[in-house]
């Protein structure tokens, strides 16, 4: 999500009146970022983290700053389906979960426990294990338990956290299936989720040069090619041979 001149250090900043980002630098694979809206005890969460561990300590953060505000959760909105940004949504216990109906049918295609086999398996795999175990060996995906949204719409969907109107508005296919913008009118911000990466155009993020492999095969599907470029595993061996051949 983009901070405009904000400092990009990890942790939870304020960014409006009761609105924060938390923030996860350097931003490369998984490390997403999330955000907070707060208005008299009511609160909405923008995405949760890639794993519970992560999720855990953003949110004691936010209730640290927002004793009452973030106490309970009232809503969360899942920007996307990718899990960097739904994993951790079975620590917002109660909360409506909000997102577009393509997001929420994504999602529901690629539950946790697949990321967890794959890295059980990537030693086993050459140079894609390689790539696997070097980008996400940070993370634990091991005990994750899927939540899905709760509520989903198409195009826009208005709610509020307290005097506060918060507006989603659907963009996609894009980054994802389903992605969404969440806008505070009130505090001029706007939290992009995906949409928008600094230093780079989704999905050709340049602070990660290999994700153009995910780029031109995602452009073969989209233009109806029936030469495919590759299995996942395929794709993230090649992934990592680039990754490899510009540091040398």
């Amino acid at each position: 999500m983009t901070l405009g001149v904000r400092p990009f250090t990890h942790g939870l900043h304020e960014i409006g009146d009761r609105c924060y980002a938390w923030i996860q630098p350097d931003g490369g694979w998984g490390w997403s970022n999330a955000g907070l809206v707060v208005d008299g005890e009511e609160s909405l969460l923008v995405d949760t983290l890639f794993d519970l561990g992560l999720t855990r300590t953003m949110l004691a953060a936010m209730r640290d700053a927002e004793p009452l505000g973030a106490r309970n959760i009232d809503r969360l909105v899942n920007t996307h389906a990718n899990p960097d940004h739904c994993n951790g949504n079975e620590l917002v216990g109660g909360a409506e979960i909000i997102a577009s109906r393509a997001a929420a049918a994504e999602m529901a295609t690629q539950g946790p426990e697949q990321l967890a086999m794959l890295m059980r398996q990537a030693p086993g795999l050459g140079e894609a294990g390689r790539f696997l175990i070097e980008s996400f060996s940070g993370f634990d995906f091991e005990g994750i338990t899927q939540v899905l949204p709760t509520t989903t719409f198409e195009g826009r969907h208005r709610t509020r956290v307290g005097d506060k109107t918060v507006v989603l508005k659907q963009f996609g296919p894009c980054h994802s299936a389903g992605d969404i913008l969440v806008h505070v009118p009130d505090d001029r911000i706007v939290f992009t989720g995906d949409l928008l990466f600094v230093e780079g155009h989704p999905v050709m993020t340049w602070g990660d040069a290999e994700r153009i492999v995910v780029n031109v095969a995602t452009l073969y599907r989209e233009f109806g090619s029936t030469e495919q470029p590759g299995e996942p595993i395929e794709l993230f061996a090649l992934m990592g041979r680039i990754r490899r051949e510009r540091r040398v």
